[in-house]
């Protein structure tokens, strides 16, 4: 082939992948952003749905994802999601500062529970009976949810067997959890993770609240000796979302091909947190961490002690003209059943 010829020939195969790629560019092109990495449970499941609604779409919507918080905070997610910062995002109202009440509170009302699928289904329940909970997220269309694992009790000296076990200790808690620990005579500690494993190193900490998975990604396997399961559950909440101006650009088979995942997701975020507990478990078990059930009755009178917070958190929403109370009594009703 001559060079003219041969020119000739590579232009148009070149002509023809331009058009090629114009053919199969995507119709829509959405961003996304979360504080988690692709290697995190989260992050994970969201690799998948993001590959999930591409095929879904065949092709027609193109995510592209930004991890690490390089757009967007946690505690500020839904109002950045809201300001368009990012057309979709994993948010977490329950972290946020102020505003979304209901969201923001409602969790600590399921106290005593100690199946993370039982907390969720009654969540979603009670999602879908008060629409209080989606109007606070001022417009944006929820695409995922996602339900903590319970945190547990983990000791250094010994493990916990009844509720007088915990005077005098010092546990390394969340600030919900800090009422029940004082009712039972131990000083509920706040302090950043990273701090905690130092501290129960020196024994500065007799002990911290955490999940099974903490005993390997933490290495607190390496620092306490007991693993304790007195539940204390972190609740549920919306995780991903969807802005009011991007979901409105969307035709209605593309939304749909979104809702029909949201079930999806909610359940594959789940697994890969659940699989990541197993490990943690493992992991300890490994390092010779001894663990111990609580009798249902311990359980039932340590978490009595934080019915009083409840109240008062539940009459707060009640004074705004949102039903806390109702939600409250609701999520208790349930647990008895």
């Amino acid at each position: 082939m001559g060079i003219k010829k041969l020119t000739l020939a590579l232009l148009a195969a070149s002509s023809l992948g331009l058009a090629s790629e114009v053919v199969l560019a995507a119709e829509f092109e959405l961003t996304y952003s979360t504080t988690y990495t692709p290697t995190h449970p989260y992050g994970r499941a969201d690799e998948e749905w993001i590959e999930r609604i591409h095929e879904q779409t065949d092709g027609r919507v193109q995510i592209t994802a930004f991890w690490g918080g390089s757009l967007i905070t946690s505690r500020e997610g839904i109002d950045e999601l809201n300001a368009g910062v990012a057309d979709m995002a994993y948010i977490a109202p329950i972290y946020a500062t102020s505003g979304y009440d209901l969201n923001r509170m409602t969790p600590q009302f399921f106290y005593g529970y100690d199946d993370a699928q039982d907390v969720l289904q009654v969540y979603l329940d009670l999602w879908n009976e008060y629409p209080q909970f989606a109007e606070e997220l001022g417009g944006a269309q929820v695409l995922g949810y996602n339900v903590g694992t319970p945190m547990h009790l983990m000791l250094r000296e010994k493990p916990f067997t009844q509720v007088s076990d915990l005077q005098g200790l010092r546990i390394r808690s969340a600030a919900d959890y800090i009422g029940a620990l004082s009712a039972a005579g131990a000083e509920g500690v706040t302090m950043p993770m990273t701090d905690t494993y130092p501290s129960l190193q020196r024994g500065v900490l007799d002990g911290v609240i955490a999940p099974y998975e903490a005993l390997r990604s933490l290495s607190f396997a390496e620092v306490i000796n007991y693993y304790s399961e007195l539940p204390h559950s972190r609740g549920a909440y919306p995780s991903r979302a969807i802005n009011a101006q991007a979901w409105e650009s969307l035709p209605e088979d593309i939304q749909q091909v979104f809702l029909d995942n949201i079930d999806w997701l909610t359940q594959a975020t789940y697994d890969y947190a659940q699989e990541a507990e197993d490990a943690g478990r493992a992991y300890g078990e490994e390092q010779g961490v001894q663990f111990n059930a609580v009798a249902p009755e311990v359980v039932a009178e340590y978490s009595s002690a934080f019915e009083p917070a409840a109240r008062e958190t539940a009459a707060k929403l009640d004074s705004a003209g949102l039903p806390g109370t109702e939600i409250l009594e609701k999520i208790r009703a349930a647990l008895e059943q």
